[in-house]
């Protein structure tokens, strides 16, 4: 099949030993590639009971069928099981790791086992090997990518993955970062590194048949407006006019709403007092990251004097919507300066910046005080170096008897788009298998944007069954290795095309949602043997009604418990949360 290599390599770090097997063409049909592969190699590979931080918890980075093929799939995606939630956890890499992968013929990569000196994994002209990384121990990401970049695409950890820090991710060729605290697992296995460079051409099955529909792919991106015009001008910043606009940006850690600077860190502001260039993952046509060309033009605008801090700016990648929230609104700071430093901070140390921006904000309404930007850079360079706030926002409260004020689902922090007004959008964080990720099901989508069908953000009405619908397609994005933005135009169809033009598989649109229900379907039984039950199916106190001074804005609690059992009746669980013996004979898990 073209869109699969056919090898699994497996790399046991306590051996130094590289074992390559047949990719299982079963494993192909059941879940594609991408997080559903890795899902199912961590069900066969680690009980739901191992511990996070153990040598047996393997990091498994799986390519999919369209890696390095389709326009915004060139990304890989990274399955553990995380020590920041207990959960199964998957991180959609974008970039460019997951063509590179695939060019190197690898389908998925498992590494076990923990090393006695720190290494990373080296793989070029089709070799794979574990190389000692002394000298790369104790440098943070850039310094590291600077010294790896020459051999291929780059993941690794900052100094806060070697530390084990809960919080910590791996970050790809120093821009992209994920959540879940998988960098932590790496720094258990004194795994500075993977960087792997492909030489195969990667072609289609059907070379002609796929350039048409890549064409016709192209033409849906430009035809959406949130993709052409939005996150192809400003990047995801293009979220912060729209949002304040209807008041969904939750600040101060989430006990404020409508902040009055939002114009200061809009995408439209950035980039009148910033030029910009854009940059792009591996044919993606988009180019949603922006870089900062030159700053001089901020400072005349605003009349500040530029200082050699401030020209340190140039060449920075901009934060995304992620940042800017959790290190702005989050923290009632205006200054986009400020944020911009504490993203290249957090991307520098390897740390997921809602979970920092959370914690700290947690931490600034605990002892009722701001942090100004010095603050800020200070506190998030000690949780890098291992200070306890980056055992995440519940861990870290929980020590102090304060637990209510965490706003996490299952330990994982939530972003910054305020469910008490998307309310599928607070559904999805309460199902979500990885805790309070939006990217299982970007209900923003259909409740903020009207993109694909306009629903009533302000209602639970009816969500159950459409988010299941939701979190199903984007398994399969995910296991195609779309980006997660590709959802505002791709659906089944036009996936079971590609499919077929690419790899000359025939899978039906029905089949592939079916392809999603099975992943979700085995991530939610692995996380009821993990020991999750129904009641971690919920969200903060806060932000239910008549909680936190949330009269007429919070979420009823009736209306939100009647949705959840809805939703469990769709997805053909039982009241307490849990797939029925014939859903999972109907989906084949045997898990």
């Amino acid at each position: 099949m073209a869109g699969w290599t056919g090898k699994t390599v497996y790399v046991n770090l306590d051996s130094e030993s590289v074992n390559t097997v047949r990719t299982d063409e079963n494993l192909i049909r059941k879940y594609l590639g991408g997080r559903g592969m890795g899902v199912e190699l961590l069900s066969k590979l680690a009980g739901a009971d191992i511990d996070p931080l153990s040598p047996e918890n393997p990091l498994i980075f799986t390519s999919g069928p369209l890696s390095g093929l389709a326009p915004m799939a060139s990304g890989a995606v990274l399955t553990s099981k995380s020590p920041l939630t207990g959960t199964t956890f998957s991180w959609n890499m974008t970039g460019g790791f997951g063509r590179e992968l695939k060019k190197a013929e690898i389908d998925a990569l498992v590494v076990t086992g923990t090393t006695n000196r720190p290494s990373y994994v080296e793989i070029t002209e089709g070799n794979v090997e574990v190389v000692p990384a002394e000298q790369l121990w104790g440098k943070n990401v850039k310094a590291c990518t600077e010294v790896l970049e020459n051999k291929g695409s780059v993941a690794c950890i900052g100094k806060a993955g070697e530390k084990q820090v809960p919080i910590s991710s791996f970050v790809v060729d120093s821009i992209h970062i994920g959540r879940g605290g998988l960098g932590a697992i790496a720094g258990s296995k004194m795994l500075k590194a993977v960087v792997v460079k492909g030489e195969k051409e990667l072609l289609p099955f059907d070379p002609e048949g796929f350039r048409e529909l890549e064409i016709r792919v192209l033409k849906l991106f430009d035809a959406s407006p949130m993709l052409s015009k939005g996150l192809s001008n400003y990047g995801t910043s293009a979220l912060v006019k729209l949002l304040d606009y209807m008041n969904l940006i939750p600040s101060k850690n989430f006990t404020g709403k409508n902040p009055p600077f939002a114009d200061m860190l809009s995408g439209e502001y950035i980039k009148s007092v910033f030029k910009l260039e854009k940059e792009s993952c591996p044919g993606c046509p988009l180019g949603c990251k922006k870089r900062i060309k030159e700053t001089a033009q901020m400072f005349k605008k605003t009349g500040q004097v530029l200082t050699e801090g401030q020209t340190l700016l140039e060449g920075q990648i901009l934060p995304d919507y992620d940042s800017i929230w959790a290190f702005g609104f989050n923290l009632e700071n205006p200054d986009i300066t400020s944020v911009i430093k504490a993203d290249r901070i957090c991307k520098d140390y390897g740390l997921d910046p809602i979970s920092a921006g959370s914690v700290l904000g947690a931490c600034a309404e605990l002892k009722s005080r701001m942090i100004n930007a010095n603050g800020l850079e200070f506190l998030l360079s000690k949780i890098g170096e291992g200070s306890k706030l980056g055992n995440g926002a519940r861990r870290y409260l929980s020590s102090l008897g304060r637990t209510d004020l965490s706003m996490d689902v299952k330990g994982l922090e939530l972003g910054g788009f305020d469910p008490r007004g998307i309310r599928g959008q607070a559904l999805a964080y309460a199902t979500s298998s990885h805790g309070g990720d939006y990217l299982t099901a970007f209900m923003v989508g259909p409740e903020v944007l009207g993109k694909p069908v306009g629903l009533n953000r302000l209602s639970l009405k009816g969500k159950a069954g459409i988010l299941q619908v939701f979190e199903n397609l984007t398994a399969v994005l995910d296991s195609f290795v779309f980006c997660p933005y590709s959802g505002f135009a791709l659906g089944e169809e036009l996936g079971s095309a590609l499919l077929l033009s690419a790899a000359g598989m025939e899978i039906s649109p029905a089949e592939l949602l079916r392809i999603g229900e099975r992943t979700y379907n085995l991530e939610r039984m692995y996380n009821l043997k993990a020991g999750f039950t129904r009641k971690e199916d919920t969200l903060p106190e806060r932000l239910f009604e008549n909680n936190g001074g949330n009269e007429g804005y919070g979420i009823p609690r009736q209306e939100f418990e009647a949705a959840l059992q809805e939703y469990y009746h769709y997805r053909g669980w039982n009241e307490e949360g849990v797939p029925r013996p014939e859903k999972l004979k109907e989906l084949g898990i045997n898990f």
